[in-house]
């Protein structure tokens, strides 16, 4: 039986327990202090019964943020461990709140935090691709803010490394308001192309207040919204102060063919870069791992740059991060580059043809994205359904009779029965509680699972996966408890 039951936090020898911070699908976040350093820290614990899988999972993990969590923008890794009662921890940098998720429901971004936010955050997708990391869950619930008020992304429990996943359980844990159509359809390659797609969709929310494909009014289960994410295109911002490039940049990193989208956070990070200057805005910095070999070289801000970052219809496909950052051709060199060449010459004609191919690239760019979209290039995967018109295919049918009890020690046991004869396929959960948040979808094997009982009322939802990887709308079950 998987069970999410009561789970005191660990004893960490060097470290005084404070309070709880949160919990998610299958683990707990606890605010702990730290004894040499003295500091507080956060340190996720796994909350289940450890298994070979989960152990895996959790040092996939650790090890997974501590290549790349040197990033100001990446949540920082101390350290981490087994407890003495077997329950593996990843201690970490505390971030305060709000997260993203909390400061949404508030109301949107002005265009200057959200566009300072997106290319932060963008400047660690990128270092994490270029490490061959791609996040696969990036939505506003995983960005925070430091002690500083910086944005970081946290939460690489469901990160893999680029190519094709390893198991089918791999590409299970995804957010469908941020989830990119290829995934929804049971792609099973992990691409950088997801992370944009999932970066810009949480761009889009910040801006607007609400996913992209969230409609008042309109259906809001799993399915209704997956098809919208598949078939429709992004719609407007409905913001004044938005200019049209902005939405133009959206749309691009939100395309519907993988291929046809930035080819790197950095491209799609120098197009959002592009709007800050069309805006007047002051440039957000754009933080990139320096390789070591390059370290002394007497220009590192050039050797950042990404010489087609900044055409807005880049459709170029990029098959592997680039981990060795290149100097931009004289051809793309700016009047102050050209200022400060080696040759000390100011080749002004030579930046007059480079500007001018620039400006009928963006324009072209621009034209060529009104075309239809047989001009684009082919997906790089390959929906299971033929029919346009039903993208999804059949809706999965729903676990039948989710039943719900109060057991001697508080906990609540929910059981359910299969949703059709002959059902192969297993089940998703997730927890709701007293105060409207959610715990992460979490896989289950078993009908059966045991929770932890919440003030007044506890409540399951429980979703039908289909082998294909398609899932359910869910079936809720509620239980008054204490």
């Amino acid at each position: 039986m998987t069970s999410l039951g009561h789970v005191a936090p660990p004893t960490i020898p060097g470290f005084t327990h404070l309070r709880l911070l949160g919990a998610g699908g299958y683990s707990k976040v606890h605010l702990y202090e730290q004894h040499m350093p003295h500091r507080e820290v956060a340190v996720k614990v796994v909350n289940v019964d450890v298994d070979g899988s989960q152990v895996f999972r959790f040092e996939s993990e650790a090890n997974l943020m501590a290549k790349v969590s040197t990033h100001p923008a990446i949540v920082s890794v101390y350290g981490a461990g087994v407890s003495e009662d077997g329950h593996p921890y990843l201690v970490m940098e505390y971030c305060p709140p709000p997260q993203l998720s909390s400061m949404l429901r508030q109301g949107p971004l002005s265009i200057t935090d959200a566009l300072s936010t997106a290319i932060q955050i963008a400047g660690a997708v990128e270092t994490a691709h270029r490490a061959g990391v791609v996040h696969r869950d990036i939505k506003p619930a995983n960005i925070l803010s430091t002690s500083y008020r910086r944005p970081v992304l946290s939460d690489f429990g469901i990160s893999a490394m680029s190519g094709p996943s390893r198991s089918d359980d791999e590409l299970r844990g995804m957010s469908v308001p941020w989830a990119p159509p290829e995934q929804l359809v049971g792609s099973r390659t992990a691409e950088p192309a997801m992370d944009i797609y999932s970066l810009a969709a949480t761009t889009y929310a910040m801006l607007t207040g609400r996913s992209p494909f969230e409609v008042p009014g309109a259906s809001s289960n799993v399915y209704g919204l997956s098809r919208r994410i598949i078939r429709d295109p992004v719609p407007p911002l409905g913001r004044p102060d938005a200019p049209p490039s902005l939405y133009r940049v959206l749309s691009v990193a939100m395309d519907k063919n993988p291929s046809a989208r930035y080819p790197s956070a950095l491209a799609f990070a120098r197009a959002l870069q592009q709007v800050e200057a069309e805006l007047g805005l002051t440039m957000t910095r754009l933080d990139l791992l320096q390789d070591p070999d390059v370290a002394d070289a007497p220009s590192p801000e050039s050797e950042e740059e990404d010489t087609e970052a900044t055409r807005f219809g880049v459709f170029s496909r990029v098959d592997e991060p680039k981990i060795h950052l290149t100097s931009p051709s004289p051809e793309h060199l700016t009047p102050t580059e050209e200022a400060e060449d080696s040759n000390g010459n100011r080749r002004w004609i030579t930046t007059a043809v480079a500007l001018g191919v620039i400006s009928l690239v963006v324009g072209g760019a621009l034209v060529y994205s009104r075309d239809s979209s047989d001009n684009r290039p082919q997906a790089t995967f390959a929906t299971r359904a033929a029919d346009p018109a039903n993208p999804l295919g059949d809706p999965v049918p729903k676990p039948r009779n989710v039943d719900g009890s109060l057991q001697d020690d508080g906990t609540v046991l929910f059981t359910w029965e299969t949703p059709q004869e002959g059902w192969s396929g297993r089940y998703m959960i997730r927890q709701t509680r007293a105060d409207g948040s959610e715990s992460n979808l979490e896989p289950v094997e078993d009908m059966r699972i045991t929770v932890p009982s919440q003030p007044g009322s506890t409540c399951l939802e429980v979703y039908s996966l289909r082998e294909d990887g398609r899932i359910s709308d869910p079936t809720r079950s509620c239980v008054s408890t204490p």
